[in-house]
């Protein structure tokens, strides 16, 4: 098996999205014993690009000239919705018609939507630009989350985000076995928890089984969101039954039970960080409507979500300016 990723870098890049990529695929072609996986580097008319800490990185071909993706993906940071790439928007719809997979680090997502090459499709971008991207780009729909693969559609919403799909990416194309290891070695066990009172994939390392960690993955990337229990167990390859007994005798909860949490702390991230409506939010996380919202985020916090952002809000009013921080989910 040979994969050909392809990086297409845009000015003010975020470098740990790279550097992470790079480095999951690097450890998974040592593991594999064979180099599973060969990259290149494009860049706006061949010519280098700065990144977002003034570090210069050169094409590592022409456009004109590039192979063939496996996957492409545009890296992009803050700037993304302003910049005018021309060749490479060209270049990633080529891709895209010919049936290859094309992805968005960070905000690499703004650009594929600019290009219509996320039109149908669920995706994500940084959560700090999520709002604009949800509402410049109706036929895309936004989901809030660390990691979004839609079909041949995969996006991330940046900094550790990069290394839960990357190695997602390994987990689809070499196994569950192969993408542990290089998650171990890489010491991405010991990453704290994402939301509280249910532990991450990564904490769980050793003490939960493979196949509950497939669910999970599933879970977290936002699969989850339209899969039932039912179609849950089928894709890792379990009963229903059996699926919810490991995940009671593993984790002491259910898939449901998680994914609940999961879309409630999303949920209430947007109600703090953002102005948009309730309705849009409760579409971003994966709620059937703008009641079901409501009435499972007053059964959770104790409070409504409009409370909770008004509440929020004076609250914030009375902070000094240095202390009025957006917190990621």
């Amino acid at each position: 098996m040979s994969r050909h990723i392809v990086f297409c870098l845009c000015p003010g890049l975020p470098l740990f999205c790279l550097a992470s990529a790079l480095e999951v695929l690097r450890h998974a072609n040592r593991f594999a014993g064979e180099k599973t996986y060969r990259w290149t580097l494009l860049c706006e008319n061949d010519r280098p690009v700065q990144d977002g800490n003034g570090i210069w990185w050169n094409p590592g071909t022409s456009i004109d000239e590039a192979d063939p993706a496996d996957v492409a993906f545009i890296v992009a940071g803050f700037d993304a919705g302003h910049l005018d790439l021309p060749q490479l928007g060209t270049w990633l719809g080529s891709q895209a018609r010919a049936g290859r997979s094309i992805g968005g680090l960070s905000n690499g997502a703004f650009i594929l939507a600019q290009q219509g090459l996320l039109d149908e499709h669920a995706a994500t971008t940084h959560w700090e630009d999520f709002e604009s991207f949800y509402l410049n780009f109706p036929r895309v729909r936004a989901r809030y989350q660390r990691f979004v693969v839609d079909r041949r559609r995969l996006t991330c919403s940046g900094g550790s985000a990069t290394l839960d799909l990357f190695i997602e990416i390994l987990r689809q194309d070499l196994g569950n076995e192969l993408a542990l290891r290089v998650s171990r070695q890489m010491l991405l066990q010991e990453a704290p928890d994402v939301l509280p009172g249910i532990p991450t994939r990564r904490q769980l390392g050793q003490r939960v089984s493979p196949l509950v960690q497939d669910a999970l993955g599933l879970i977290d990337s936002g699969f989850g969101e339209s899969l039932g229990v039912e179609e849950l167990a089928q894709r890792v390859g379990l009963s229903r039954r059996e699926l919810l007994r490991r995940f009671r005798g593993e984790l002491n909860t259910t898939p449901s039970a998680i994914l609940a949490q999961r879309r409630l702390e999303r949920a209430r991230s947007l109600i703090l960080n953002s102005r948009l409506p309730m309705a849009a939010i409760a579409s971003a996380v994966g709620f059937s409507s703008q009641a079901h919202l409501t009435s499972s985020y007053r059964r959770h916090f104790g409070i409504t979500p409009a409370q909770q952002r008004r509440e929020y809000l004076r609250a914030r009013e009375r902070l000094p300016l240095r202390e009025r921080e957006l917190r990621d989910w």
